[in-house]
């Protein structure tokens, strides 16, 4: 990797969902983003694509009020149009969306560009165009942000970082953020709060913000809303906030470098930054685990 990839805190903030929508108010957006800068963070990840650029609109307004460097990371390949999402990892494209993030974002360099979810095919023909917008100066560093396989592809493919899902409810991407790890590449860690649907009061409404979040868990992590069912005991630690020792579950994983959260609510980030500077209780994290392994299955 051209520079190390260490942070004063192993804690990065998301700028999308709902932070980059053009209803929820960008003072507000601002207001908490310069929040979590005050409390340590210095690793922020968006994208193109969240709030169709707004939300890269408002990281780069953000930017501008914070004096101390602040590493960066968006994403290209994924386009929005009305008939759903479309991939395009094409030289053309991937140029236009770096243009793009760069004058929206006010910086002349990316420290991060990641390929949103390439087949393997895609992220193999897109390398070479990797390669020559590094030697241009455009990016630092390129990543993957993938599942499964796609991650491994990435490593192959000499990827200088790696982003995935990792989490209480899901571990599966274990094995090959320790193979990145074990090889020099960058770990990233996105929803380590698995969106909090352990939480007891998960499905009670009370700001727009809460019935976007729960929709989107409706419709993307229904398996996961039983197996969290089966966590709220084992969440419940003297001293801990429930997110917290979620986070902490995640950060207690050696291979993750940053894990990747966001939110629109001061003091569930003033619980994250307080749980990044803490270690989880191994009994705590042992009991987890167990009430997550099936039968016959191996712990990890």
């Amino acid at each position: 990797m051209p520079t190390s990839f260490q942070f004063p805190l192993r804690l990065g903030f998301g700028c999308s969902g709902v932070w980059g929508m053009r209803w929820f108010p960008e003072r507000e957006a601002q207001a908490i983003l310069l929040k979590a800068f005050e409390g340590g963070v210095r690793h922020v990840d968006t994208a193109g694509f969240y709030g169709g650029g707004e939300a890269e609109r408002r990281l780069g307004a953000a930017l501008k009020l914070f004096r101390e460097p602040i590493f960066v990371s968006t994403k290209t390949g994924t386009r929005y149009a009305a008939g759903g999402a479309r991939k395009d990892f094409s030289e053309a494209a991937i140029r236009r969306d770096i243009d793009a993030s760069l004058k929206r974002l006010g910086r002349d360099r990316l420290d991060l560009l990641y390929l949103h979810g390439p087949s393997r095919r895609e992220l193999e023909k897109a390398v070479p165009t990797l390669a020559r917008l590094r030697e241009e100066g455009k990016i630092e560093r390129w990543g993957v942000c993938g599942e499964g396989r796609g991650l491994d592809h990435a490593i192959d493919a000499g990827a200088d970082v790696v982003m995935g899902v990792y989490n209480i409810l899901r571990r599966d991407h274990v094995s090959a953020f320790r193979r990145a790890k074990n090889g020099g590449l960058g770990v990233v860690a996105v929803a380590p709060l698995a969106q909090g649907l352990y939480a007891p009061d998960f499905f009670r409404t009370r700001t727009p913000a809460d019935a976007w979040r729960i929709a989107r868990a409706i419709i993307r992590n229904r398996p996961e809303l039983a197996r969290a069912r089966a966590l709220r005991a084992e969440l419940s630690v003297p001293g801990w906030a429930p997110a917290g020792i979620a986070l902490a579950f995640a950060l207690a994983e050696e291979a993750i470098d940053v894990a990747v959260t966001t939110t629109t609510n001061p003091v569930h980030l003033a619980q994250s930054l307080d749980a990044a500077r803490r270690t989880l209780p191994d009994d705590a994290r042992r009991r987890i685990v167990d009430a997550l392994t099936l039968p016959g299955e191996a712990p990890n």
